[in-house]
């Protein structure tokens, strides 16, 4: 009896199908999968996963991307980098190992987040205590180019101009501060003009 190929909708040809190698349906020979037996064969897992904690592992994670991939900012990019460094393949692990990259992974990504965190709210500090000073500074520019109130493109084309590098936070309020003053200045006139 002859094999019925689904694609051709007829008796299998076999040697002269373009799916057929080495006496098989290379189509039939996938789907059929490889046996467990087999895979549990091919599947190294690396000893020093399997030694080494999900926090030892994370800090490895770290240095790496300290180290190769400092200006990175997509963690997942970083992430296959390093597993792919160390040659492992994810999605040939077994379970336990999947789940104990996954673990790895999130520690690394909440040590990075907390130190981006921190690093903002440093910048944050340091940009607060000059921030009068900046304001002073955007006061008198505005008022050097007869501007009475300033708009947010404004406020970047002065950062811009000055070549400052502020957070996000620092510019909204540079932009509302100078507006402030720009507006007290125009209510209260100088007397005896």
């Amino acid at each position: 009896m002859k094999a019925f190929c689904p694609f051709l909708k007829e008796d299998c040809r076999r040697n002269e199908c373009v799916i057929f190698r080495n006496e098989e349906c290379l189509v039939v020979s996938f789907l059929q999968g490889v046996s467990a037996e087999e895979t549990e064969e091919e599947i190294i897992v690396p000893k020093w996963i399997l030694k080494k904690t999900p926090e030892e592992l994370s800090e490895e994670i770290l240095e790496f991307r300290q180290k190769e991939l400092p200006e990175e900012r997509s963690f997942y990019t970083v992430s296959e980098s390093f597993w792919e460094s160390k040659g492992v393949e994810r999605s040939s692990m077994p379970l336990e190992v999947r789940m104990k990259i996954d673990r790895v992974d999130s520690i690394a990504e909440e040590r990075i987040n907390e130190e981006k965190e921190a690093k903002i709210k440093q910048q944050w500090e340091k940009e607060k205590e000059e921030l009068p000073s900046l304001v002073n500074k955007c006061v008198d520019w505005a008022r050097s180019s007869d501007v009475n109130r300033l708009t947010l493109a404004d406020v970047d084309t002065y950062i811009i101009i000055n070549a400052l590098d502020v957070l996000d936070v620092t510019r909204r309020a540079l932009y509302a501060m100078v507006n402030v003053k720009l507006r007290s200045k125009k209510r209260n006139p100088v007397k005896g003009r």
